[in-house]
């Protein structure tokens, strides 16, 4: 039944058992109380011992915690566990899922959710704040009376980290949590926070994540509801670094952009291949798997940072052209219709106007050029 760290005799139990301490389960469940829930209940569902609740000296893991959270989803309908005085139901939250699915990359995403809980509660009141090393990801949660604000903001901000990694294929990298509450201490020393990998910032002025600017461009691998609903049913281990499965396309197009950063436009895939410590043949038949190509991935590559150009600078689109490596107009404006379905000024007339998307051509070209 169980991935709680707990032994039958409950007086024999050592203080150094590791995870998320009976204390915390107990505050991780206190809006599901208030709203008459028994919390014994809803611990037997998410398949944890009903006697860790309450218990510094009993832990459950970080599968657990996720199994936790779906069941005080599901009985309450509601998205924020009870934390808020208006709830979230689930169908709405879907909806917001599906909107940041439809999206590009991870910076156009996040801030696809922020647009869509602002306008979904005045509890929350989250804001993206952009400087020229990333983004400030601020929230502000108000929430009820009776409840631990601190969990619910750890909750938020697990769950955030775990599912957006997840959506880019590899971890974010962080650069720092900002928290205005006090450092958690456990008897039994579990640190809640170490999964994010970055300094944490205590007693801060407001609750934020710093996300690093390289991330914002970078684009999701995951875009439909059956790609969620899988990952769900994984039971995704929230104290563990996510490790994206890295996938073949992505090792690809790191090895690609590497190339293309010394002008490279037209490398060959035995050159790729060896740089993987692959074969040309092994390599075809694994992004195949994936359902891409190694011709599809180069000038997918080819045609983002052109946008990129295209938006972010007023260069003549002859010009852009030379920048990514083709040297007669004609062949530049025919390959990158072809890519993007729009002649290069058409996209730069259409696209240039969307602050969203220029935010991220800017952060695009930033992390390929360096400029």
């Amino acid at each position: 039944m169980s991935d709680v760290a707990n032994l039958p005799d409950l007086a024999s139990r050592s203080s150094t058992v590791s995870g998320l301490d009976g204390v915390a389960v107990e505050s991780l469940l206190a809006g599901a109380v208030m709203r008459g829930q028994d919390a014994q209940a809803l611990l037997r569902k998410a398949g944890i011992d009903a006697r860790v609740y309450g218990d510094a000296r009993a832990a459950i893991d970080g599968r657990s915690v996720f199994r936790l959270v779906q069941q005080i989803q599901l009985a309450l309908d509601d998205a924020f566990i009870g934390f808020m005085a208006e709830r979230c139901r689930l169908a709405l939250d879907m909806e917001r899922t599906l909107a940041y699915l439809h999206c590009e990359t991870f910076g156009e995403s996040i801030r696809v959710s922020i647009r869509f809980t602002q306008a979904l509660s005045e509890d929350i009141g989250p804001q993206l704040i952009e400087d020229r090393w990333g983004a400030k990801h601020v929230c502000v949660y108000h929430t009820i009376e009776g409840v631990d604000r601190d969990i619910f903001v750890w909750f938020r901000f697990i769950w955030i980290f775990q599912f957006f990694s997840w959506l880019i294929g590899r971890p974010l990298r962080l650069r720092g949590v900002q928290l205005r509450g006090p450092r958690p201490v456990q008897p039994n020393g579990f640190d809640r926070f170490a999964v994010f990998g970055c300094p944490i910032h205590y007693d801060a002025p407001f609750d934020a994540l710093l996300y690093d600017r390289s991330d914002l461009s970078t684009r999701l691998r995951h875009g439909t509801l059956a790609d969620v609903q899988e990952y769900n049913a994984s039971i995704p281990d929230w104290f563990a670094t996510p490790t994206g499965n890295t996938t073949w396309r992505a090792r690809t197009e790191h090895a690609l952009v590497d190339f293309q950063r010394s002008r490279n436009w037209s490398v060959p895939i035995e050159a790729v291949a060896e740089r993987l410590r692959s074969r040309p043949r092994r390599l075809r038949r694994d992004l195949s798997h994936e359902g891409e190509s190694f011709q599809q991935i180069r000038t997918r590559l080819r045609g983002e940072l052109a946008a990129a150009y295209l938006l972010v600078t007023d260069l003549p689109i002859t010009e852009v052209g030379y920048r990514v490596g083709f040297s007669e107009p004609g062949s530049f404006s025919r390959n990158f219709t072809e890519w993007a379905g729009l002649t290069p000024s058409q996209y730069r007339d259409r696209y240039k106007p969307d602050g969203a998307r220029l935010a991220a051509a800017s952060m695009l070209l930033s992390e390929r050029t360096g400029a």
